[in-house]
């Protein structure tokens, strides 16, 4: 299945779905998306995208299967995200123990957005920059999933003590 965008001028045909594992825009090629569609919401901070994939949301943590909450933050994100194409910006971790991706979720952007590499914020050890507050160019007008999940009482913010600084920290209140 390709999708075809037209976003702030910007023509691109992505290839989502089973079609290829990698993610395209204009000739580049990832190991890990930047670009896809959602395919089934799991909870309020992890969801499948259409190639299959499973991705956590970073600095996020809602309510687990049989605890309170979980239908309503399950809902809140499906609506926000399901059958609908997202970026992922990665930082520091882009991988847990569980084999999914970890991910800023942005949606309603106007182009391509021009994130910081994934290791923007690493000085040295746990170190790091200073977090960053505004969204990315080509996203303006888009929305952090990850701080609207936390902005709506559906997740908690979550972030390690011992693990460097994330980039969007800052701005979810960590």
């Amino acid at each position: 299945m390709a999708l075809l965008l037209v976003a702030g001028g910007i023509w691109g045909v992505y290839t989502v779905a089973g079609v290829t594992t990698t993610a395209r825009f204009q000739g580049w090629e990832a190991t890990h998306p930047f670009f896809a569609v959602v395919k089934t919401v799991l909870d309020g901070d992890t969801f499948v995208l259409d190639d299959g994939r499973t991705v956590r949301m970073l600095g996020t943590n809602s309510p687990e299967r049989g605890a309170k909450g979980f239908g309503d933050a399950t809902k809140i994100l499906a609506k926000m995200i399901e059958g609908k194409p997202v970026w992922l910006e990665y930082d520091r971790y882009q991988d847990d123990k569980y084999g999914r991706l970890l991910a800023w979720v942005w949606i309603g952007c106007e182009g391509k957005p021009n994130f910081q590499a994934f290791d923007y914020m690493h000085l040295s050890n746990n170190e790091s920059k200073p977090g960053l507050t505004e969204n990315p160019e080509g996203c303006k007008e888009g929305g952090l999933v990850n701080e609207e999940m936390v902005r709506k009482g559906m997740a908690k913010r979550l972030f390690y003590k011992d693990r460097g600084e994330l980039k969007y920290q800052k701005r979810l209140g960590g």
